[in-house]
């Protein structure tokens, strides 16, 4: 009761998440011919079959992408994890393998092979070909500049500090621009900058080789601190 979403799997197969009975329906074309189904335990909205929505799927799996889950996860509050079921599709009977929770309500989710990207993924920036206007490729080369009443830093972040980390003169309503380039040339090394009171961005997250820029408008006298919100140190 209550059909939703259709998938296929290359050989041949239809499968429809059921959203009243909570089930995934297998049924051959054409025909219409129901030769297996498989519970989902909870409220199924869309499901999954990876390439399922080209000329070619790859016909191994369907993964169902459910809805409601009280009693089954960690209740974080006024709002639960969603849950996926990975379920193998290459036998006569469609076999549960995995069920596993997942931020956000999915709909219409894609998947392909792996390796497609895998080797196509790019793993830091290349310093040396940053063309930012105010890249900073070591320490230094950090400084501090005014313009009128535009101040420009030019900023370094690496494991395991910034530079400059101390920046004075600044006067309440100039406008400071945080320029701020990673120089790790290593993969997964991210950085994390963020001030208090920053006007636009609540931060900033820079990629090894990569040059960002945070705004902040000093609007009253004090000391402000700017700090490492992702991976800081090592």
């Amino acid at each position: 009761l209550g059909p939703l979403h259709t998938e296929f799997d290359g050989n041949g197969n239809g499968y429809t998440s059921v959203f009243i009975s909570s089930e995934i329906v297998k049924y051959t074309l054409p025909g219409c011919q129901v030769v297996d189904r498989i519970p989902t335990y909870y409220s199924i909205g869309h499901l999954m079959v990876p390439g399922g929505d080209t000329r070619k799927p790859y016909g191994k799996y369907v993964i169902a992408l459910n809805k409601i889950t009280k009693d089954r996860y960690l209740p974080t509050g006024p709002e639960l994890t969603q849950a996926g079921q990975l379920i193998d599709i290459t036998g006569d009977k469609m076999k549960l393998l995995l069920d596993f929770p997942m931020i956000g309500e999915p709909h219409y989710a894609q998947a392909i092979d792996a390796n497609l990207i895998r080797e196509k993924q790019l793993k830091f920036y290349s310093l040396a070909d940053n063309k930012h206007p105010y890249v900073t490729k070591a320490e230094s080369e950090t400084n501090v500049t005014r313009a009128g009443r535009t101040v420009h830093v030019k900023m370094i972040a690496i494991r395991s500090h910034f530079a400059p980390d101390n920046i004075e003169g600044v006067q309440v309503g100039d406008t400071v621009l945080f320029h701020v380039t990673n120089i790790e040339q290593d993969w997964d090394v991210p950085h994390g900058f963020a001030t208090i009171g920053s006007s636009n961005d609540s931060e900033l997250l820079v990629m090894p080789g990569e040059t960002r820029t945070l705004k902040w408008v000093a609007r009253f006298p004090g000391v402000y601190p700017f700090y490492c919100t992702d991976f800081c140190s090592a």
